[in-house]
């Protein structure tokens, strides 16, 4: 008998535990699953280790929120909205300060990271931050975790010789193998196999590097749905341990087919990410001052999540400006 693997949202903090390596999905503004993000805030799960490629409104939201001690991504931000405040913050801290560590990479390091813990190998070569500052020993984010976390790599990198062909001098990079990944996606199947449409990043490499992998979607459809079209389903259902019911579940960052980023928002986060006092009163508003998140999408209101639907035709809300001293009064 196939296992039922629907959740309530509630349920996140089952398969999310404080401490662990946590991997969070989508693409900076992308499907980034903000529903299982705000309820791991309002459930109180600390000293996450963030890890993804690359980091948007979730990683900068959760540090803010007192839920992150570690970061370990190529990017943290909200692209042309702005910069993220509290990441900026913990960052910037006096070296004495303890808290908060940030280990930085590149896109491409960060990329085939991931994918040697899909492959189930314990590292890879790659070309990849030769030349660049990343490689010195000063700018190593976490130095004095290494050979002390199990969850840190014994070492950031290791240079050798190639010994196959012309011996040329590679970069061997560790696998990431996240404990949880956490993912939004348009729809999934009863059993777990998830679809995306447009851009699927690194999520599939992501949801099979994991030890538990949890998926959020606009929708929950059947299993025999999935068969028409089958090159649209990234995710084996294999893969998946536990499904979750969210539409509107990854706002403000767009889902492609269903709505848009919602820039009203980020125009109030922003400026209010800029102060940590200011920031405690916006969680108090938005995250811990509603029971769920069909109360905080309520609290958004049906006129802006109107604005925010995509055109079927073109995936996106051809209407909604991109620049926050343009958008206007909010909707």
């Amino acid at each position: 008998m196939e296992q039922n693997k629907r959740i309530r949202l509630e349920q996140i903090t089952d398969y999310v535990h404080p401490g662990e390596r946590l991997w969070v999905g989508g693409w900076t503004l992308i499907r980034k699953p903000m529903a299982m993000v705000f309820q791991l805030i309002r459930a109180g799960v600390r000293n996450l280790h963030i890890v993804n490629n690359p980091g948007g409104p979730d990683t900068d939201l959760l540090i803010g929120a007192g839920c992150v001690d570690k970061t370990e991504t190529s990017y943290i931000g909200h692209e042309v909205f702005g910069h993220p405040y509290n990441f900026i913050r913990q960052y910037e801290k006096d070296a004495d300060v303890p808290g908060f560590l940030h280990d930085d990479w590149t896109v491409g390091s960060g990329t085939m990271r991931i994918l040697a813990g899909a492959m189930g190998i314990p590292f890879i070569p790659t070309r990849f931050m030769r030349g660049s500052d990343l490689l010195n020993p000063n700018n190593d984010g976490f130095a004095t975790l290494r050979g002390k976390d199990p969850k840190v790599a014994k070492k950031k990198f290791v240079t050798m010789t190639d010994p196959f062909w012309e011996g040329e001098e590679v970069v061997l990079v560790p696998a990431i193998r996240p404990d949880v990944c956490i993912l939004h996606v348009q729809e999934v199947g009863e059993d777990g196999t998830a679809r995306i449409t447009g851009g699927s990043f690194l999520d599939y490499y992501a949801a099979v590097a994991a030890k538990v992998t949890v998926i959020s979607a606009e929708k929950i459809v059947a299993n025999e749905k999935l068969l028409e079209n089958r090159e649209a389903n990234v995710i084996p259902g294999e893969m998946v341990d536990a499904i979750v019911e969210v539409p509107f579940g990854a706002h403000p960052t767009a889902v492609h087919g269903y709505y848009d980023n919602d820039p009203w928002w980020f125009q109030e986060y922003i400026k209010a990410s800029k102060e940590t006092e200011s920031m405690q009163k916006w969680l108090a508003h938005w995250v811990h001052g509603v029971d769920s998140f069909a109360d905080y999408l309520a609290r958004i209101g049906e006129k802006r999540l109107a604005k925010l639907v995509a055109d079927p035709d073109i995936g996106y809300a051809p209407d909604i400006l991109r620049r926050l001293d343009k958008i206007g009064e909010d909707c």
